[in-house]
């Protein structure tokens, strides 16, 4: 396939990073179109651990390029973090990052900014406190800075006054940096960016290279977490569907395929519905089986068992051709794993929720299927088969472990 999307097909962390990795060594681009460092892509390469909350998920060993789309919000801070200390592994792997300038800066008043609506809130989100959802609150509102104002420093530094003082209007003084300060601080880091080697070149640029090239789409979050379509207002701010790609100038009518990710169970980070979720002991034990620990927050994530009219309303909100399964191996050595096949939503059971505003009334509808000791075990071939046919689609690969390379195709 030569353009394909890997997509969250639940509340995120449901091991995407992994997954793109592993895909990356047969692609040349590597596209992250939405988010920004409020996701955590985990990967391990010989070995050792990476958590990339910017960078695109690139194969390191291959010649793989990352390109950050117009789609995103960017932490040049946390960009320059996470290239250096891939450089100390991979030296000059900052050269083939790509930024384009038409994307959004998350600046550190948009992360002050988080916390202190969030501390208002008289029922939090549970937002990441990484200043997304004000920096795409600026994007949206005409006050946000964008990466090509870093080439014009007088119209920068007059740009930063103007939305200092609209900011300090509204909020008093809550910020710990004037916009002199930050001015300083974002020339720094767009001179510490450009030694690493970072190419400031948008999709239009480089569309004669995307399309002839082969392509990756890496989502962010989870569909169930989107802004249109997820769990709201309990979501991120940006899009999680596949239908983000085209900030990167695609459509997803010109994808080949998009892998919706899912957990062989389920879990959520933060605040908002979860129909399955677990609060007796067994979710402590996948809880800690599975590590699930926010890999930006460090947050413990709350467990549930596999929803599949979730993912069957995943499915549609994102256009999903395969599923690829993680964390099997997780349940390995219970006697039965529950899963939600149907909701009983006002006194009537289905199969699959019209809007997101049905799962915050949603009562989950349970069948109890055989454990497995070992994802080579029948019982587990018949977990995935019984996905399959509720779903209506084919589970393509099968990872069984944190590293690249455990996973199977089916």
């Amino acid at each position: 396939m030569k353009r394909i999307a890997v997509i969250g097909a639940q509340w995120g962390d449901e091991g995407k990073g992994k997954i793109v990795n592993y895909f990356a060594r047969n692609y040349r681009w590597v596209i992250r179109f939405s988010g920004g460092a409020n996701a955590g892509h985990t990967i391990y390469i010989k070995g050792k651990k990476y958590v990339n909350h910017l960078l695109p998920s690139i194969d390191p060993y291959s010649d793989s390029r990352g390109f950050l789309s117009s789609g995103m919000v960017i932490d040049l801070e946390e960009m320059a973090k996470e290239i250096e200390k891939m450089e100390v592994d991979f030296p000059g792997i900052g050269e083939r990052f790509y930024v384009d300038p038409e994307a959004v800066m998350t600046l550190p008043w948009h992360k002050e900014q988080d916390m202190l609506l969030e501390g208002m809130r008289e029922k939090p989100i549970g937002t990441t406190g990484k200043g997304i959802g004000p920096a795409y609150t600026d994007k949206v509102s005409r006050e946000g800075l964008k990466i090509y104002m870093l080439q014009d420093e007088s119209t920068l530094l007059e740009r930063l006054k103007e939305l200092y003082a609209l900011k300090r209007a509204l909020f008093g003084d809550k910020f710990s940096m004037d916009y002199k300060e930050i001015f300083e601080y974002l020339i720094k880091l767009r001179d510490r960016l450009l030694r690493l080697g970072v190419n400031i070149a948008g999709s239009i640029e480089l569309m004669e290279d995307f399309r002839e090239s082969t392509l990756l789409f890496e989502g962010a979050q989870g569909v169930m977490l989107d802004l249109d379509f997820g769990t709201y207002p309990f979501v991120t701010s940006s899009t999680c569907t596949a239908h983000g790609v085209i900030s990167s100038g695609f459509s997803t009518a010109e994808l080949d395929g998009v892998f919706g990710v899912i957990k062989a169970y389920t879990t959520r980070v933060g605040s908002g519905v979860f129909p399955t979720e677990e609060h007796a002991h067994i979710a402590d034990i996948i809880r800690e089986r599975g590590s699930e620990f926010g890999a930006t927050t460090g947050r413990p994530r709350r467990v549930g068992w596999l929803d599949l009219p979730a993912i069957r309303y995943a499915k549609v909100r994102s256009a999903f051709t395969h599923l690829i399964i993680t964390k099997g191996d997780v349940l390995s050595g219970l006697d039965e794993i529950k899963v939600c096949v149907a909701y009983e939503i006002d006194g009537k059971e289905k199969r699959t929720p019209f809007t997101s505003q049905e799962l915050f009334k949603a009562k989950p509808i349970y069948r109890t299927m055989k454990g497995w000791n070992s994802v080579k075990d029948k019982n587990f071939d018949d977990y995935i088969k019984f996905i399959e046919d509720e779903v209506e689609l084919p589970v393509s690969y099968v990872s069984y472990g944190p590293g690249t390379d455990e996973i199977n195709k089916k």
